[in-house]
């Protein structure tokens, strides 16, 4: 008997201090609790105070730029190819300005390249100036008023290459700076679909070709030779003037901390033409850079361009690669879907 009564006095004694402990251990918690809190609060108006002694930031600005080298060097080299070297400048330079419900970006991408063939001289396969300055005047949180001003041409002189036989000496010029050169102006709406990814409509975009060069705009490859059934011309070798829609879609995102996507489709329909049968076409421009850093100093670039406008001689061929001539004689032209890639590596760095 006293061995059950001392049994059961130990078990009620432990269960006492267990309560007591429980009790304790709860005191504990909230006393931590309450203390997290504090710590919290505190973090939050040290917050406050830097926010509100910090001068508003309303420019951001960045940038890269990479330039990419190519060699590659052939000695009896069984399997045949050519020996050649090649160098690419890409540059990319961004300033932008948001305030309350006011947005201003503005956008310069600059590309350069040169290849060399063995037995040939140097030629250019690369050359890009394009600038896009765009207006947002925010409606909602993602839909604002938007205008649209997109400027694009080339820095040096361009060659036809079609034909293998002629020295390059002797070859025609087909562009060259402000031959051509393209300016769209736009009025719209953009609605932000993330901070990434936007989407512009617009009504009324107007789009003007130059060819500031007399050689040049003889030839009409970029402007159309159009006439009515009376003879009358209707576009001048010079300049054209195209009133439409447009639709401006981009991509641009960090994928990861060394790797950027930009995306751009740009769509263009003239249903105000004076080519009737031409309001059906719908101008395509689609340029997409990959850039990926391998080191701080070292990156890999991938761009590619696809464009089809339908007012833009190409000279054709036939399937053995045979030029297609014309009722006179000469070599024949049409609107072709126009594709080009631009692999690299080699020095990049991030402004």
């Amino acid at each position: 008997m006293k061995n059950i009564l001392l049994l059961l006095f130990v078990y009620i004694t432990a269960l006492a201090n267990a309560q007591v402990n429980l009790e304790e251990a709860k005191t504990q918690l909230t006393e931590a609790k309450a203390k997290l809190q504090a710590q919290k609060d505190a973090v939050k108006a040290a917050e406050a105070a830097v926010e509100n002694l910090t001068p508003p930031q309303y420019w951001t600005k960045g940038g890269f730029g990479a330039l990419n080298f190519n060699s590659l060097g052939l000695s009896n080299w069984a399997a045949g190819g050519v020996s050649s070297n090649s160098i690419t400048a890409l540059g990319n330079i961004y300033r932008n300005y948001k305030k309350d419900k006011l947005e201003w970006i503005n956008n310069l991408d600059l590309a350069y390249g040169l290849i060399q063939n063995r037995g040939q001289d140097f030629r250019k396969n690369e050359d890009k100036i394009d600038y896009l300055t765009k207006t947002n005047y925010n409606i909602t949180e993602k839909v604002s008023y938007s205008s649209l001003i997109n400027f694009k041409s080339q820095f040096a002189p361009g060659f036809n290459f079609t034909d293998v036989s002629i020295e390059d000496a002797t070859r025609d010029e087909i562009s060259r700076f402000l031959a051509p050169a393209y300016l769209t102006t736009s009025l719209g709406f953009n609605y932000s679909v993330t901070d990434y990814f936007n989407i512009y409509l617009s009504l009324t975009t107007g789009k003007f070709t130059f060819v500031m060069d007399d050689s040049i705009a003889a030839k009409n490859i970029y402007i159309p030779n159009f006439e009515d059934a009376r003879g009358k011309q209707y576009y001048s070798n010079y300049y054209r003037a195209e009133f439409g829609a447009l639709t401006n879609v981009r991509f641009n995102k960090d994928l990861t901390d060394r790797i950027n996507l930009t995306s751009t489709l740009n769509l263009f329909w003239n249903y105000t033409d004076v080519n009737v049968f031409n309001r059906y076409n719908v101008d395509i421009n689609w340029e997409t850079m990959m850039n990926m850093k391998l080191t701080d100093y070292i990156g890999v670039s991938l761009y590619t361009n696809l464009i089809h406008d339908n007012d833009v001689a190409i000279p054709l061929f036939d399937r053995n690669n045979r030029p297609i001539l014309d009722g006179d004689g000469n070599q024949a032209t049409g609107p072709r879907t126009q594709f080009k890639r631009l692999l690299g590596i080699g020095f990049s760095y991030k402004l």
